[in-house]
């Protein structure tokens, strides 16, 4: 057991919100005469459990509907410009369907056409 002013040291908080944090329940406490005593173990775990409240909420808030909304829109239009100017600019070697049936041997095997144009 320790005091709330151990306790103080420990977490960094103040006494006075340790025994706020202690009468609302989020700590478990004993009361001897006007002093409060709790473990560090209860400290230590009332301080995860605080980084864990925080980072639940900085992840709901994050992926919030509206801002998933605006990653799918950026992600869709990403994808259509890219497209778009991926086949404006790009002049790969296309082969007429004619070339490609003349290419074929009679045994039906296909001859690669790397004629220089």
């Amino acid at each position: 057991m320790i005091s709330l002013n151990q306790a103080a040291k420990i977490s960094g908080y103040t006494q006075d919100y340790l025994g706020y944090l202690i009468r609302r329940g989020e700590i478990k406490a004993v009361r001897t005469g006007r002093n409060w005593f709790t473990t560090e173990e209860q400290v230590r775990e009332y301080i995860f459990k605080k980084k864990i409240r925080s980072e639940e909420f900085a992840i709901k808030e994050f992926l919030s509907p509206r801002r998933v909304k605006k990653i799918i829109l950026f992600t869709v239009a990403t994808f259509f410009i890219v497209f778009v100017i991926w086949s404006k600019f790009y002049n790969g070697p296309l082969v007429p369907v004619e070339e490609v049936r003349s290419a074929m041997t009679s045994d039906g095997e296909s001859l690669k056409i790397l004629e220089a144009k």
